[in-house]
């Protein structure tokens, strides 16, 4: 049975970090418009409230992102290292480049929460569940590495190569810093799950 190489706390750095664009225009939102309450009057339980109130979900989400970015930071590190000792050599034989994929998430999954006011539960709850749920999906899946946030530096490709060293054609999805790959080229190539692979140009 095959196992998912990429570990479960990158698989959810991944999933925190595609939600950056949205988590940050929240707490810009939630932030500008509860400024008045932004005034240190001392610890108190009434302070601690308001904090909770208004500031409680805008706390979580600036450390989710943290934790996601610190994520991202030690996979794109450990994979690159791996690309480059342990990465198989392929050739381009068909390509395809998917970072549309992206933006039909950012609209499908994100957009729809941008204006939510994070000060009551009946609002934060409901958020809560839905990014739970398409966490668990998108974790489990391929859309891993459908990311709006990494194909600002990555671009995505639908790719179908020549393994050169067991000489058979493979189709997977491919992550990569080459914007403009092309039939023939060499890659180097890494496992990051099922059929999908963390890619750099081959270096003779």
């Amino acid at each position: 049975m095959r196992v998912n190489k990429l570990h479960l706390g990158a698989r959810v750095s991944l999933f925190i970090v595609s939600y950056l664009p949205l988590f940050f225009i929240m707490c810009f939102v939630q932030l500008y418009t509860y400024r008045s309450y932004l005034n240190w009057k001392g610890i108190s339980v009434e302070s601690l409230t308001i904090f909770f109130k208004y500031f409680g979900a805008v706390s979580v989400i600036g450390v989710l992102s943290l934790f996601g970015i610190v994520g991202l930071t030690i996979f794109l590190k450990n994979i690159k290292r791996r690309c480059a000792t342990s990465g198989r050599t392929v050739r381009v034989i068909d390509i395809e480049n998917k970072n549309n994929e992206s933006i039909s998430y950012l609209f499908t999954y994100i957009i729809p929460f941008v204006f939510q006011d994070l000060s009551t539960l009946t609002n934060v709850i409901p958020i809560a569940i839905l990014l739970t749920v398409t966490a668990l999906i998108y974790i489990n899946s391929s859309m891993i590495l459908i990311n709006p946030t990494i194909s600002i530096n990555y671009t995505l490709y639908q790719v179908t190569y020549l393994d050169l060293e067991s000489d058979k054609k493979r189709t997977g999805m491919v992550l990569t810093k080459s914007k403009y790959l092309e039939e023939d080229d060499l890659l180097d190539v890494e496992d990051v799950g099922p059929k999908l692979f963390y890619a750099e140009s081959h270096k003779e």
